[in-house]
């Protein structure tokens, strides 16, 4: 079993500006600073087109029903604000926001049971290449505010693109419907791997039972 190791609740990012810092120790101003821009400038290429794809694709059904009630002007502002609520809810990182303001508490058993759950659905995508989680676990640490931080690197190609992308979005769900907080990213390639924090060692998903 990991350190048990407590953790105090921070600030959600890390700016230089004093100002932003201050308004960031507020949760509604991190959810929304959350909600603007949802991990795109963080995000490998087809992560980031992916999400963006999802805001027009919904925007553009979303403003075609709705232009039968509202003027176009006004369809297509509505479409797109609930087209990137949804994008965000879904494939968003809402509960890793939270855990930073003290608003996340797992036990051991729930945070290990979901861990390994997720790593059992992990093998059976064959889109993905590679698997590697950061984190407290990799520094075999605990703390029931703690978050699964998860890198998955896909296979070449844009079907896999596109898969790995889906299957992200699918445990992302999954983790803001179960108030867990994922932390979870597409890679296009290992090379990304390599601008993480190199001190850290990550583990893989088969050696998730030996935790």
């Amino acid at each position: 079993m990991p350190t048990m190791k407590a953790e105090k609740a921070g600030g959600y990012a890390n700016f230089e500006a004093a100002a932003i810092r201050r308004l960031l120790r507020h949760p509604l101003a991190a959810i929304a600073t959350h909600w603007a821009f949802q991990s795109l400038l963080y995000m490998d290429p087809t992560e980031r087109w992916f999400k963006i794809g999802l805001d027009v694709v919904l925007g553009v059904a979303g403003s075609a029903l709705l232009c039968i009630w509202l003027p176009w002007p006004v369809a297509w502002v509505v479409a797109f604000l609930a087209a990137h609520t949804l994008n965000f809810l879904c494939n968003g990182h809402l509960w890793g926001v939270l855990k930073h303001y003290g608003m996340v508490s797992n036990t051991y058993e729930a945070f290990h049971g979901y861990t390994r759950s997720f790593g059992a659905r992990t093998q059976r995508e064959p889109a993905l290449q590679q698997v590697a989680i950061y984190g407290g676990l990799a520094r075999q640490q605990w703390s029931p505010s703690s978050d699964l931080d998860v890198r998955i690197v896909r296979r070449p190609g844009l079907v896999n693109g596109l898969r790995a992308c889906w299957f992200a979005l699918r445990e992302r769900s999954r983790a803001a419907l179960a108030r867990f907080p994922l932390d979870l990213y597409v890679l296009d390639n290992d090379t990304s791997l390599q601008k993480l924090n190199a001190e850290e060692k990550p583990i893989a998903i088969a050696s998730l039972n030996d935790l």
